[in-house]
């Protein structure tokens, strides 16, 4: 019969910062300039904080590609990569340093999972109210589930989420454009389906180093394949809540393609429609969409009747 594990806290441990750095280390040595950022995360990296003896190292990276290629690399040295771990949002490895079980979460840089991981740990570090809350959850968590370590860690996430909301300023920013094109002598938008089964425009989180024009360029030709004009002197934005404490911001130019064919992009977009304005309008699934639809109509418009009157005066 096999041994159940033991949902044990102890007090800091100066030695759990000497791994963490010892590992950070190792891995920088494998993956070199691939790694953005890297940090001793969770209760082991606090001073004055009970915890299980884990350590968890967050690994910042700009592509999950890139990453991948270094894996086979980590196996020698005692690293172990079981894919069906893995999420769309996170590559896990698990390794034993100096006796102590490690955690490796390879996360995107300046995405959600990332800043989420650095904010609370930062709050962990600087308010001693917080700290000292947490430590009294997980000391009635580990008395209550001794041997279930899920439990456990499901009892703990909604302080988390909390800190996160009430105690964290996490802000993100997407850019896309509304794409549209002539067709039949009516202006058609298109509009896609993404992995979430929201209908909206083309749009994607903005790499580090990225412009704003240079993301919406990026995302529109990776989630449509469409090379567009974009025309920066539209701008419509707006901002709302992701997961109660993510503060995002939604940016949208204006862009045109008069030659292609689109197609969505494979895992990520599941639906894609090149409509008319009156349809387009229909199909977004939220207002504050709706909204910039119309003032890129407007726009269009205003545009087409200027350059009808410019073409009036010089016949």
């Amino acid at each position: 019969m096999q041994k159940k594990e033991v949902v044990r806290l102890l007090s800091y441990n100066p030695e759990w910062a000497e791994v963490g750095k010892t590992v950070i280390n190792e891995l920088r040595s494998v993956f070199g300039g691939v790694i953005v950022d890297a940090r001793h995360i969770g209760s082991t990296a606090v001073e004055n904080l009970k915890s299980r003896p884990i350590i968890d190292i967050a690994v910042a990276v700009h592509s999950f590609d890139e990453a991948r290629g270094f894996l086979a690399q980590l196996e020698p040295l005692g690293y172990l990569h079981r894919p069906e771990t893995d999420t769309e949002n996170q590559i896990f490895l698990s390794t034993i340093k100096n006796r102590y079980n490690v955690y490796i979460h390879i996360v995107i840089y300046m995405k959600t999972l990332w800043n989420s991981y650095v904010a609370f740990q930062e709050c962990l570090k600087k308010d001693p109210e917080t700290r000292q809350k947490y430590e009294q959850l997980k000391t009635i968590l580990a008395q209550r589930h001794v041997y279930d370590r899920r439990a456990y860690t499901a009892g703990k996430s909604e302080f988390v989420r909390r800190i996160l909301r009430v105690k964290c300023d996490i802000k993100e920013r997407s850019c896309g454009a509304v794409v549209w094109r002539k067709r039949g002598g009516r202006r058609h938008y298109l509009i896609i389906q993404n992995r979430s089964g929201h209908n909206g425009f083309p749009k994607g989180h903005m790499e580090y180093g990225e412009t704003e024009l240079e993301t919406a360029q990026r995302e529109i030709l990776e989630e449509t394949s469409l090379d567009v004009m974009i025309d920066t002197s539209f701008k419509a934005e707006y901002r709302y809540l992701v997961d109660g404490y993510i503060h995002k911001t939604a940016l949208y130019f204006l862009a045109s393609y008069t030659e292609g064919d689109f197609r969505p992009q494979k895992g990520e977009v599941f639906g894609i429609w090149l409509l008319p304005y009156e349809e387009a309008l229909e199909k977004l699934d939220y207002e504050q969409d709706r909204r910039v639809l119309r003032l890129a109509e407007k726009r269009l418009a205003h545009d087409e009747a200027e350059a009808a009157k410019k073409i009036k005066k010089t016949v």
